[in-house]
């Protein structure tokens, strides 16, 4: 059956599927790679907004963000190598 006689919906969803090949092919060639770790950050940052009540400033709310991501870079102190003596 030729396109213009296919239902207007099958039309737009054909229409859909050739404007999207390359990035269909991609998600078949790149089937490891997800999104997940990102969701999962993004619904911590949401509970961390929900449980807050509101914060003064978006420092605090950056901060505490941060914090409980373990985003956050602790200065490392210099290690003293010490030479064992026998």
């Amino acid at each position: 059956m030729p396109l213009s006689q296919a239902h207007s919906f099958v039309q737009r969803a054909i229409k859909t599927l050739n404007k999207h090949a390359y990035f269909i092919k991609n998600t078949f060639d790149y089937y490891n790679l997800s999104n997940g770790p990102l969701e999962g950050i993004n619904n911590k940052i949401k509970l961390i907004k929900r449980t807050s009540f509101g914060y003064g400033s978006y420092n605090h709310l950056r901060n505490r963000i941060l914090l409980c991501s373990k985003l956050y870079a602790p200065k490392s102190k210099k290690e003293v190598k010490q030479c064992l003596v026998a």
